[in-house]
């Protein structure tokens, strides 16, 4: 038998091993990292050396304007992100002939050792900010577009000094990406960014935003930019093109296990995948197939909008914030989770015949199109570019 004390020494010596090992762990994890630097120091080198030459190749380093769209280091795809993507390539198209030019650049302090986003395809050179400020010409006037959720930051970071700096330099402008209105910055920080860019706007990717009070409270112009992200048209697909699939958020919610242990009863025979850690391409064939779609997330967001262009059947609910015009009494839009987990079974029943199904996508499409679509972006940001303002 074993006695209490020996009990307690076999404690005590179980505590040592598990802290022995933690350290030893640590160490190697330490060490590890350690080994990774000269990979890191050539994968730097590398990119520092495809930077230049592209920005040289692509006519940046001449140009007598550069406009500059600043995104985020992390390589994870978001829909804000593949937004500023979107408006880079758009604005490349539009500019391709005369000697103003577009470059993508990481946020200040991020993306150090990469030259290229890898979480969606693409062909896209990413270059530090501080290249392409140091490598413009001397009389290249610089234009900035900076995401409203890092603006506050950016500014802290990147200097307000270096600001001014690039304003008397440069002739440097800022526009604000507001692409999520929640996370916009307040008033007081616009009124100092004004006294540095009096001629400081705001494009916003949701018409309900673009209000005289929004405008009167930030004290800025807005222009209306339509969202549009997707690397085709969204063609309409039938209702017998759909498969057995349900494509959810992978936004987080106590209310996402209620409303899917309803559907999984009510249609056991479905297929339900969250999507989680699927590259881009991949997601869209997934959309492209969807029969249904429901986002826990901001409302009426990609989750939405992109599986309806596609001819599917999407589930959200209003948050008043990223609402649509247009589709307010729209069946499958809920006032909250409870009434969609009370509700929304019945109403995939209801809509499951290609008549009925077909007939309300059109009823949701109808005013998507009317505010969403490459050409209305491009028409929008070229408007931009020209000086006009939805909001003056």
């Amino acid at each position: 038998m074993v006695s209490e004390a020996d009990s307690g020494n076999i404690g005590e010596s179980g505590l040592f091993l598990r802290r022995l090992c933690r350290g030893a762990v640590r160490r190697i994890r330490t060490l590890g990292e350690l080994l990774s630097w000269p990979m890191q120091l050539l994968r730097w080198r590398r990119s520092r050396q495809i930077q230049r030459k592209m920005f040289n190749q692509t006519g940046c380093a001449s140009a007598a304007e550069l406009i500059i769209y600043l995104v985020p280091g992390i390589q994870r795809v978001t829909g804000g992100g593949l937004q500023i993507f979107a408006l880079q390539r758009m604005t490349r198209e539009l500019y391709r002939d005369t000697g103003t030019r577009s470059v993508l650049c990481w946020l200040s302090g991020e993306g150090w050792s990469d030259h290229h986003f890898d979480g969606f395809d693409n062909n896209e050179i990413v270059f530090l900010l501080e290249q392409a400020l140091a490598w413009a010409a001397p009389d290249c006037r610089i234009m900035i577009h900076l995401p409203e959720y890092a603006a506050v930051r950016f500014c802290n970071d990147f200097g307000w000094e270096r600001l001014a700096h690039l304003r008397k330099k440069h002739g440097l402008r800022l526009n604000i990406l507001q692409q999520n209105v929640e996370v916009m910055p307040n008033p007081a920080f616009i009124r100092n960014l004004l006294n540095i860019f009096p001629d400081l706007s705001s494009t916003i990717a949701n018409p309900a935003w673009g209000t005289v009070g929004e405008r009167q409270r930030l004290g800025i112009p807005l222009h209306y930019l339509p969202t549009w992200y997707y690397p085709d048209d969204a063609a309409w697909q039938p209702y017998e093109s759909k498969e057995n699939l349900m494509i959810v958020s992978p936004d987080a919610s106590p209310h996402r296990d209620r409303v899917l242990d309803a559907v999984k009863t009510a249609f056991p025979d479905l297929r339900i995948q969250i999507i989680w850690g699927l590259k881009y391409e991949d997601y869209l064939k997934l959309e492209r197939v969807a029969k249904w779609s429901v986002t826990f997330g901001e409302g009426l967001d990609g989750y939405f909008y992109g599986p309806s262009f596609r001819g599917g059947v999407a589930f959200a609910v209003r948050n008043g914030t990223f609402d649509i015009p247009g589709l307010e009494n729209k069946t499958t839009i809920y006032d909250s989770y409870e009434e969609m987990a009370a509700r929304m079974v019945e109403d995939m029943k209801r809509l499951d015949r290609k008549d009925t199904y077909e007939a309300y996508n059109r009823s949701v499409r109808g005013p998507l199109n009317g505010i969403f679509g490459r050409d209305l972006t491009v028409q929008a940001l070229a408007a931009f570019y020209r000086g006009e303002r939805s909001i003056p």
